[in-house]
């Protein structure tokens, strides 16, 4: 029953499926593996981290005065705190350096903008960081610790032009700038992963005094800076180098690097080829052998920390109940998201974990499985059979959504799917206009810190209703258990605790593939796009 219904369910999305239609059973089942066989060992060699690296420049080689990089979106904002966009967040790697930066390679918190920090009193409750000497902002302000205590207050709440508010904020009881290049944090709970929490972008205090926010908020200490007069609405933007960077400009020898607003993977494919654009990433999986086959064009790969799930709106009564939930769970065919949606793992692995595996403390958990009979006997004992539900979901997640509204056909569940404009993506959330999602968040950094801001109950990310007292009191004692090695193994405790309640149903772990000309370098992959950062991109002078 189960493998007939799999196959079924992969012919339901038959423009992505990998069987063949006619044949025989047979016919179709051994083409079926082989072509599994191939994807698989495809695979294994594309995901090899190939991902790139950044090296050092040559002082010898004159390099291109500007680089050219195809991207999907037009950037809203050049501050860190402007928006909740992806766009947003990815330039402003490059224009603003962070206090300390999660090493996604080795795990270790590294200084950036601090170059050490202490546990004061050895409890987790007081932090002194002690920050680099000469460092200077865009406009040649030096940046002290004042600059650090007034960004952590200004983006407590939404003051000003702050919309992305820096939610870790709330563990915070003070903060002292106890002298120019020292500042301490009093928190109200024991953080022992308090270090991995300032990762966070650094305003201008002196700027803000002075100006208006939002030409303030976009002056940071990075190796580029935003200049305003070069961004041409839905064409292009530019990150233009800084000549003052405090870390020197050795490995930086690009002057411009330009960002062209091409909003299909298409048009950034045919970029690519033409040589119209000298990268793109994000690549999807069904670009990925297209692009492989080009001989004028490199491929990187990594493993991704981009974990893709199926939400609920848990103000609708039957989305809360737990027992339903378990049920659609039971329905979903990770398998399948995995081969149709990702190529078979070039862009994506089957997850069963909301903390993927390039996460902070990852465990492996017990997952609900795949069991559409036992799916549809539960509907029916909670007299739920032959449901309706709506799904909603943005283009970049329009693949899995079709999956699994083929899925939920197999146990008699009725999915109409309801595309969102990215736009409108955060009000659709909020309402109660579906009953499913599917979505995605970007997992790294501190242990809970995407934990607490999805299913907190007041969680940033919470605007799908989810609240639970058991998921609260579990997370309280993962922030109090004493050490950092403590706290590892009670969050592992708490990755099988949302296994088991499911506020959402992870379904799959994103990778990142980029693609570009193969003289350009310089370039590493991140897990994320949030986290992406080319600033050192370099392409020898060419003829």
């Amino acid at each position: 029953m189960k493998k007939s219904k799999k196959i079924l369910a992969l012919a339901l999305v038959s423009a992505m499926a990998l069987t063949a239609c006619g044949g025989g059973e047979k016919a179709e089942e051994t083409k079926a593996a082989e072509t599994t066989a191939a994807a698989e060992a495809t695979t294994a060699a594309a995901i090899e981290e190939n991902k790139g690296e950044v090296g050092t420049a040559d002082a010898a080689v004159e390099y291109e005065e500007s680089a050219i990089i195809g991207y999907w979106f037009d950037l809203d904002t050049a501050d860190p705190y402007g928006s909740t966009t992806a766009a947003q967040q990815f330039f402003t790697n490059f224009t603003f350096d962070t206090v300390t930066f999660n090493n996604p390679d080795t795990g270790e918190i590294e200084p950036r903008l601090a170059k050490e920090w202490k546990d004061v009193n050895g409890d987790g409750l007081v932090w002194d960081f002690t920050l680099q000497e000469g460092v200077k902002f865009h406009n040649g302000n030096d940046f002290t610790a004042e600059d650090v205590k007034f960004t952590w207050e200004y983006t407590a709440s939404s003051a000003g032009n702050v919309i992305r508010t820096n939610t870790s904020a709330g563990y915070v009881e003070s903060i002292e700038a106890v002298d120019d290049l020292t500042v301490r944090f009093n928190l109200t709970t024991p953080m022992f992963d308090w270090p991995s929490y300032m990762e966070t972008k650094m305003y201008d205090k002196e700027s803000f005094d002075a100006m208006d926010p939002t030409e303030a908020g976009v002056i940071g200490t990075g190796p580029y800076k935003y200049d305003k007069s070069l961004h041409v609405s839905g064409v292009e933007f530019v990150a233009v180098r800084n000549e003052d960077y405090w870390q020197g400009l050795d490995n930086y020898p690009t002057k411009n690097i330009v960002f062209k607003v091409l909003l299909d993977d298409d048009t950034r494919v045919a970029a690519l080829q033409s040589g119209d654009v000298d990268m793109i990433f994000n690549v999807t999986a069904s670009y990925y052998d297209i692009l492989k086959g080009d001989s004028n064009v490199e491929i990187l790969t990594r493993g991704g920390a981009n974990s893709y799930y199926m939400g609920f709106n848990h103000r609708k009564s039957d989305m809360a109940d737990l027992e339903v939930r378990k049920a659609l769970a039971m329905a979903i065919n990770r398998e399948d998201i995995e081969a149709i949606s990702f190529n078979n793992g070039v862009g994506g692995k089957a997850n069963y974990n909301f903390c993927v595996e390039s996460g902070a403390g990852y465990a492996a958990v017990e997952p609900i499985g795949y069991d559409p009979d036992a799916a549809m006997a539960k509907l029916k004992e909670l007299g739920k059979e032959n449901m309706s539900l709506v799904l909603g979901h943005t283009s970049s997640t329009k693949a899995i959504a079709e999956v699994i509204q083929a899925n939920m056909m197999l146990i008699n569940v009725d999915v109409e799917l309801r595309q969102v404009d990215a736009s409108n993506w955060t009000a659709f959330k909020k309402a109660d206009e579906y009953d499913l999602f599917t979505d995605y968040c970007a997992y790294q950094g501190a242990l809970l810190y995407n934990f607490n801001r999805f299913f907190q109950s007041a969680g940033s990310s919470n605007m799908f209703g989810y609240a639970s007292d058991e998921y609260d009191a579990k997370e309280q004692e993962v922030l109090t258990a004493g050490s950092y090695e403590a706290m590892v193994e009670k969050f592992g405790e708490l990755q099988q605790l949302v296994a088991d309640i499911l506020p959402v149903v992870p379904v799959a772990s994103g990778n990142q593939i980029a693609a570009m000309k193969p003289d350009v370098e310089g370039i590493t992959l991140a897990p994320s796009t949030n986290y992406m950062n080319f600033s050192t991109i370099r392409i020898p002078k060419r003829q």
